[in-house]
């Protein structure tokens, strides 16, 4: 008994068996992903310093502002989670529901990246409310249907493993045009790179639309629910899924700690201001060489154990930038393009859950798959917001100026380093504890 069935209706041939995970199904599944992957980072790495330059908003508001649209995004995400289980809408709801998101999803975009500087507090909130809720319908359905496609945790691992490496992909090429913008104008303002940045959504929405009609359809039953209380206390009862929550919140708060200071820290430690897009670059080029790798050790040796590895990786990148920075362009760049190896969280988290799916159900009596991934990304969501806004709390308590941050450098430094390595410690200790609640099986490579 569960809202997704995985049952196929003989009159659709895609819907076979056989078909769910051919290479054609992969790479559409894949596709799909691609608005949601070209606006997850604009929010994280250059909308803060452009609301903070912009003047209208103080810069110990700007985390403020994460901070509450989160707290919007606490009530909606598990909402939309409940509508996409539970509205009948049959054979084809997770398509309807990407469909729906797309028209806001672009005009608000439109809307922030072009004025979002000069609007008030309260303004500026409103419009990344709907923002945020847009991108949780369109990420939401579009995971779940994901889940209702896998069959086994090698499965899961091919699929989510290629929807990062496309979405690496994808991110290489939004930053490849701020980068360029910015070797081809040197003078090129924040907002400039924001719009180059953002005008690849447009190239991304056709290749989704086309995409989605390729992946084999699922149908959503609707059933009643057992009740929000009850729905708390199978969540709360279940050890593998708050580990794997708390592992999203401690890879989230990581990844936003260090890409929320990236541009501070290419400007104040590197000295590489005018070049801070060309290193955003070159770690997304280290995340696509790297995941379809751990995508593949992922299969062989569980998605826990390899999760462990790349945050130990990651953390001892940074930690030696403490004994010796980078120094120069080339080294820099370097530098980035190894720890953008380590960007590929995600990846671990997402197949983990679609693995715990249909041990949840068998435990509720129905699939909550949209309801689970909708917590997943709430999660993902408190980590980032809640690491914008420690981080900027922190800089306003050290007194770090935008306009001149090599006066404080040192302590930016230190910050850079050590809160992401710090969250990243305490998640290797929750994936020792999860790992024997996963199921694995090596797949045949």
């Amino acid at each position: 008994m569960g809202n997704i069935s995985t049952a196929a209706p003989p009159a659709d041939p895609r819907e076979s068996p056989d078909a769910s995970l051919r290479p054609r199904t992969v790479a559409a599944f894949a596709a799909t992903a691609g608005p949601t992957a070209i606006l997850s980072l604009p929010f994280s790495v250059y909308l803060p310093p452009y609301i903070a330059e912009g003047g209208v908003i103080a810069v110990g508001l700007v985390g403020l502002l994460f901070s509450l649209t989160t707290i919007w995004d606490g009530v909606v995400d598990p909402l939309i989670g409940t509508m996409i289980d539970r509205v009948r809408t049959g054979l084809g709801a997770h398509r309807r529901w990407m469909l729906l998101a797309l028209v806001p999803l672009a005009l608000l975009l439109l809307t922030i990246v072009t004025i979002g500087n000069a609007l008030p507090f309260a303004a500026l909130f409103l419009l990344m409310v709907l923002f945020y809720s847009s991108y949780s319908l369109y990420e939401v359905a579009q995971l779940s249907w994901g889940a209702a496609l896998v069959r086994s945790p090698a499965d899961s691992a091919l699929l989510y493993g290629m929807r990062d490496w496309f979405a690496k992909l994808a991110l290489i090429a939004a930053f490849a045009a701020p980068a360029a913008a910015q070797m081809l104008m040197p003078g090129i303002s924040l907002q400039g790179r924001i719009l180059a940045y953002a005008s690849l959504f447009l190239v991304m929405v056709p290749i989704a639309l086309f995409a989605i009609r390729q992946v084999p359809l699922r149908s959503v039953v609707a059933e009643p629910g057992i009740g929000w209380r009850s729905e708390i206390r199978a969540s709360l009862g279940f050890a593998p899924l708050m580990l794997l929550f708390g592992v999203t919140f401690l890879n989230s708060f990581a990844f936003g700690s260090l890409t929320s200071l990236f541009i501070f820290f290419a400007a104040a430690v590197l000295d590489l201001d005018a070049q801070s897009a060309v290193l955003l670059f070159a770690s997304f080029i280290g995340g696509a060489i790297a995941s379809p790798v751990w995508t593949i050790l992922a299969r062989r040796f569980g998605k826990p154990a390899t999760m462990v590895a790349m945050a130990l990786l990651v953390s001892t990148l940074l930690l030696g930038t403490l004994a010796q920075e980078p120094q120069g362009l080339v080294q820099a760049a370097g530098f980035s393009l190894l720890l953008g190896t380590g960007f590929v969280g995600l990846l671990f988290i997402y197949s983990m859950l679609a693995d715990l799916v249909p041990r949840d159900a068998a435990r509720c009596g129905r699939s909550r798959s949209a309801f689970l991934f909708a917590l997943l990304n709430l999660m993902q969501k408190f980590g980032v917001a809640a690491a914008i806004a420690v981080s900027y709390a922190l800089l306003g308590l050290v007194g770090f100026d935008p306009q001149d941050g090599k006066a404080s450098a040192g302590a930016l430094h230190l910050l850079f380093v050590l809160q992401p390595v710090t969250s990243w410690t305490i998640m290797i200790f929750l994936l020792l504890a999860m790992r024997p609640h996963m199921p694995h099986r090596a797949a045949s490579l």
